[in-house]
């Protein structure tokens, strides 16, 4: 007779003891009548002799574990963990600094699984290939974060970030996107830290206002009278601006679900405390070598001045003065160069049969010569 999914499994180890010690039965005879090895058989009777109850199956888990992780340290670990949403490395970083005898980035993981402090994520897929500048500010990456709620309104967070240091520079709530607000936030970070060399934001600041998106917008042209060079990423991929775009990932995790947003003032002083206490002082950052962004970033050297300075194009030069709707006239030909320059001047240089326009030393549009015909716009 087969006693496999007759009875439960602890049944059918009493019913064996049965066998051998009320009916006298061979533990060879009962081990083959059960489907079990000899082996098995006498640790049965061995646990009913000494134990006399139920034989159900034990714990595997030892009765004590010498390497099991001190308690405080996982203490430690769960409060880090609770405070900042960090995941094992960074946990480990900043309790390594404290002193602690900390245990590996592995171990601190299972602490956080075994706490229920892990949650599922998606496959992120493979990582695009990161680049870096040698030195800070020598570009710095703007954006806007995707609009959060706030008091019952839309606020979009407007981030500032060294492409070097992974500095943030700024990280402020706009009521708005336009590009006036952001030159505002702008101009009081170049008073605080001086300016960068470039600026590198995707096209919703690039040329706006003619049908060929030609030219350059008011939002560039601020910056090239500064001696910043505008960059804009290619339409559709945000891994240009890849740093940014993870920082916007690690706001989703670490802060924006936990900070105040009773009032446009409280998520305010939220950002900028996480700012300056957290993201760039004590949170570690893998590309950084567990660093901090604070230890590898210096303000620039070179100082915003108290006005933004005028063009002045050298004397003989061929100028041209942007109309209301955009473009300039030059050679009974109509040339378009953004409304954002409207009002102000552009410069003309013609040579090798092509014409090259000019704001301040920026090079704007490059035209064939031949191009230039009566009543065309271009």
């Amino acid at each position: 007779m087969s006693w496999k999914g007759v009875i439960t499994v602890p049944e059918q180890r009493i019913a064996f003891v049965h066998r051998v010690i009320d009916q006298s039965a061979s533990v060879a005879s009962a081990c083959r009548e059960f489907g079990i090895s000899r082996k098995t058989g006498y640790k049965w009777l061995a646990r009913f002799i000494d134990d006399g109850g139920p034989l159900e199956d034990r714990s595997r888990r030892p009765n004590s574990s010498p390497a099991r992780t001190d308690q405080h340290i996982a203490r430690q670990v769960l409060l880090v963990r609770d405070r900042y949403h960090w995941g094992g490395a960074k946990i480990h970083a900043v309790l390594s600094k404290q002193g602690l005898p900390v245990p590996s980035v592995r171990t601190i993981n299972a602490i956080l699984k075994r706490n229920g402090r892990v949650e599922p994520r998606s496959n992120p897929g493979q990582a695009d290939q990161r680049f870096e500048r040698r030195r800070a500010n020598q570009l710095w990456q703007l954006d806007f974060k995707g609009p959060v709620e706030v008091q019952r309104q839309r606020v979009h967070p407007l981030t500032v970030l060294d492409d070097h240091s992974r500095y943030l520079l700024r990280l402020t709530p706009c009521v708005n996107m336009r590009h006036r607000t952001v030159w505002q936030v702008l101009w009081a970070l170049f008073g605080d830290v001086g300016l960068p060399d470039q600026l590198l934001c995707d096209n919703y600041f690039n040329a706006t206002g003619n049908a060929v998106g030609v030219g350059l917008s008011w939002f560039d042209g601020q910056l090239i009278r500064l001696g910043i060079r505008p960059i804009h990423g290619r339409p559709y991929h945000p891994q240009t601006q890849g740093k940014v775009e993870r920082f916007h990932g690690t706001l989703n995790r670490e802060l924006l679900p936990y900070v105040d947003r009773s009032s446009l003032a409280g998520f305010a002083d939220g950002l900028e405390s996480w700012r300056t206490n957290v993201y760039n002082s004590l949170r570690p950052h893998e590309a950084l070598a567990m660093d901090v962004p604070v230890n590898r970033w210096l303000p620039s050297q070179r100082r915003r001045p108290d006005r933004l300075p005028e063009i002045n194009y050298p004397s003989g030069s061929v100028i041209r003065r942007v109309q209301s709707a955009g473009w300039i006239s030059y050679r009974s030909t109509r040339i378009l160069i953004g409304k954002g320059l409207a009002g102000d001047y552009v410069r003309l240089e013609e040579h090798h049969g092509q014409v090259k326009i000019f704001y301040a030393s920026h090079p704007i549009r490059t035209l064939a010569a031949s191009e230039l015909n009566k009543d065309t716009v271009l």
